[in-house]
């Protein structure tokens, strides 16, 4: 008994020096936070390893009383992280999909293979296993015959190089606005992090209810008037505000969560709950060479093209604005991609859910 109390004290201690590591690593980001559940993953990685090493000589009712009760206790208390108010997102109930669920590809050189692979991934899991699949190439030589063969696509589009996978998904939105899937998945045809990538699919994803989920790094926020991330980032054009208030004016812009590597599942209630215009002004964007975007006062002479701008960094990044889904409790509450799944976590952890 006296072993098991030692090692619960070391976890404890463990405990702490995951907070205070994590508090460093707050202050040293005064534009990105990063949220609660990075402690948990910390403290996961060094306290609970260690305390099950000592099961092979300690009592272990006392780890399993302090795996139950203990780490659930330091984690997850609502005075150390209060719940915020959750605000209602403006969403298009009237519109009815003829469709229920579409995949879209931005692809450029990648190997068809891995595209093949990926819609083949997709398409294995059951509540997607109809998905259509829409891909557009941004590849002039493309063998367009030879990838619709090989990938079984349903539609493929050849669209000019130019804005990266940003202004495919906004080409799409804009372009196909009255024939939206209920639920789209805006993938590049590399996805990143493949391994983590289909079980957080498969784990979160609600053929009903998924409104808006990030399918990249979870957990980052920064300030809606000052936004900036750990990855060199700056919002320079208050674009974040400014998109917030023509989602919605009626609410305060204060944190915003981050989105990243380009690749989400989101509903048509929430991409046409957005006034069109704002998906237009974005492409423009994109598109214009003459646009704000390609200018210097906003690119700061850092490199910027038409097939490769900055604004794409922008754009990756304010997704989850866009749509809506800047729920706090979504930034604390969902793991990492590598840890895949929390203690007592369930489906709503990592994205919006719309009402049914």
């Amino acid at each position: 008994m006296v072993k098991g109390v030692v090692t619960a004290v070391i976890a404890v201690l463990l405990s702490g020096l995951a907070r205070a590591l994590h508090s460093i690593a707050i202050e040293s980001l005064p534009n990105a936070v990063s949220h609660p559940w990075r402690l948990n993953a910390m403290y996961c990685g060094c306290a609970i390893p260690i305390t099950l090493g000592f099961q092979w000589y300690t009592d272990q009712s006392w780890i399993m009383l302090w795996e139950v009760l203990a780490f659930p206790a330091l984690n997850f208390q609502d005075s150390l992280y209060p719940a915020p108010t959750a605000v209602e997102p403006v969403l298009d109930k009237q519109y009815n999909a003829s469709l229920s669920h579409e995949i879209v590809i931005s692809m450029y050189k990648e190997p068809i293979e891995d595209v093949r692979h990926l819609i083949s991934t997709l398409h294995a899991m059951p509540e997607i296993s109809s998905a259509r699949v829409h891909i557009y190439i941004k590849d002039d030589s493309a063998d367009l015959d030879g990838i619709k063969q090989m990938t079984n696509a349903d539609e493929i589009t050849v669209l000019p190089n130019i804005g990266r996978e940003g202004e495919t998904y906004l080409h799409h939105i804009i372009n196909s606005w009255d024939t939206l899937a209920r639920q789209t998945f805006f993938l590049q045809a590399d996805v990143h992090n493949p391994r983590e990538f289909y079980p957080r699919i498969r784990d979160f994803f609600d053929s009903r209810r998924t409104g808006m989920m990030s399918l990249g790094w979870s957990g980052n926020v920064c300030d809606c008037h000052s936004c900036g991330d750990r990855y060199m980032f700056t919002d320079r054009t208050s674009l974040f505000p400014e998109i917030h208030s023509r989602i919605n004016n009626a609410t305060t812009c204060s944190n915003v969560l981050l989105s990243y590597k380009g690749q989400f599942v989101v509903s048509a209630a929430r991409i046409r709950g957005v006034p069109k215009k704002v998906y237009e002004d974005l492409w423009d964007a994109f598109v214009n060479p003459d646009s704000w975007a390609h200018q210097k006062e906003y690119t700061q002479d850092r490199f910027d093209s038409l097939d490769n701008p900055y604004f794409g960094f922008t754009m990756e990044r304010i997704w989850n604005l866009l749509f809506q889904c800047s729920d706090m409790d979504v930034a604390w509450r969902c793991p990492t991609l590598l840890m895949g799944w929390r203690l007592g976590g369930n489906k709503a952890d990592c994205q919006c859910f719309d009402p049914l």
